[in-house]
């Protein structure tokens, strides 16, 4: 086990801006979005060609031959381990967890989501190939398990039952995350584009917002399918899609691009900077999320702290994240979502202050929690062992 100087000294930074952030920035604001979203397509073509994979695996593995060897560690008897998510790709740290185990150690982890394995679809067959198994392993070798929020928990322990693993209902639990939200500040409109200003500039007639990568997982069909039975009816509402262009959503981004409301009353944002979309949380009509599936949703949380009402999909996650002050729409049926609107249209309901119902904490709060639980997980297996330690005697 070992820390990265590299990292360390970026403070646990990425150590740059992707391609696609690159390439966005460099396209004007006045770009429509149907021809920001084709330059967006040329560019990840030309990129492939300039850099394919194969030379991206070799570079890859010349800078692991570069970093500097591992410092061994021998963590034993009275020491507990907590590991972090987002390690599925690195197999090799279960011989790690299993010397500590060994030598006497409580070694537990924290996995936010169980998504590749519940809907393997949104993901490339690097993903579901790796996530799976490690899944698997983890189970069966962990000692305590912990999930973000009591949704995750129960999937989790759904998960071990599926699984025959040998982790007890007890040793499962969860730490809500910790938000880290200042407070709504004043916007330097100098630092907000032109477009944005403009299209934002009335609250009665400016735009649904939804915050979020563009991919198949958000379900952003579903919203297009909503509000072009809006349109029919001739409701004079409009949507704007703020986020990156993510993977697997080229037929998406064909029916935005190619889209008869594009640029009218349908927008897609993909270069906001922060100023920016402060000034579109603070101005839009209302927000919505229509996830398949999250491990969170810290994008309501965003939007419930500038004071939006929320619109999100029925799924247990955001029953927990977003509370009784949200409305919650079947993903069965867009006209759910879509009679929602017209309801919230008539009674004028961006005029009013949304119902917020659930308190988030900063990390500073969270963490001191996280610290409580893992020692009382780790207390009851050490009371655990000693029992039968002296039955055994």
């Amino acid at each position: 086990m070992h820390v990265d100087r590299w990292c360390a000294a970026r403070g646990y930074s990425k150590s740059g801006r992707s391609w696609a952030a690159f390439c966005q920035d460099l396209v004007p604001n006045w770009v429509g979005t149907a021809n920001r979203l084709k330059l967006n397509r040329l560019g990840t073509r030309i990129r492939k060609l300039l850099y394919p994979r194969t030379i991206d695996r070799f570079a890859r593995k010349v800078i692991q031959r570069l970093r500097p060897p591992h410092v061994a560690v021998n963590p034993g008897t009275g020491d507990v381990i907590l590991m972090p998510d987002s390690w599925w790709d690195l197999p090799e740290l279960f011989e790690a967890i299993q010397s500590a185990q060994q030598n006497g150690a409580i070694v537990g982890a924290m996995v936010h989501d169980l998504i590749p394995i519940r809907f393997p679809e949104f993901f490339d067959g690097g993903m579901r190939t790796k996530f799976t198994p490690w899944m698997q392993r983890l189970v069966r070798t962990v000692d305590f398990i912990l999930g973000d929020a009591q949704a995750g928990e129960d999937d989790l322990w759904r998960f071990i039952q599926e699984e025959n693993a040998p982790i007890e209902r007890h040793n499962v639990s969860h730490v809500r995350l910790g938000c880290d939200i200042g407070p709504v500040r004043q916007v330097d409109i100098s630092k907000v584009p032109g477009n944005i200003r403009r299209l934002f500039a009335e609250r009665e007639k400016a735009p649904y917002l939804m915050v979020s990568t563009i991919e198949v997982r958000k379900n952003h069909h579903y919203l297009l399918d909503a509000f072009e039975l809006l349109w029919q009816e001739g409701v004079d509402v409009s949507l704007a899609l703020v986020g990156r262009v993510g993977w697997k959503c080229d037929d998406l981004v064909a029916r935005i691009s190619n889209h008869p409301e594009v640029g009218k009353r349908l927008h897609f944002l993909d270069n906001v900077n922060d100023d920016a979309l402060n000034y579109i949380y603070q101005r839009s009509k209302g927000f919505l999320f229509s996830s398949k599936a999250e491990g969170f949703g810290l994008p309501i949380v965003e939007a419930q702290h500038h004071g939006l009402h929320v619109f999100a999909s029925d799924i247990p996650i955001f029953r927990e994240v977003a509370g009784s002050g949200a409305q919650f729409f079947s993903l069965d049926d867009p006209s759910h979502l879509q009679r929602q609107i017209v309801a919230f249209e008539n009674e004028q309901g961006w005029e009013s202050k949304p119902s917020i119902t659930v308190e988030n904490e900063p990390w500073k709060a969270v963490f001191p929690k996280l610290v409580d639980v893992v020692a009382h997980l780790a207390g009851n297996l050490l009371e655990a062992r000693s029992a039968s330690a002296s039955r055994a005697a």
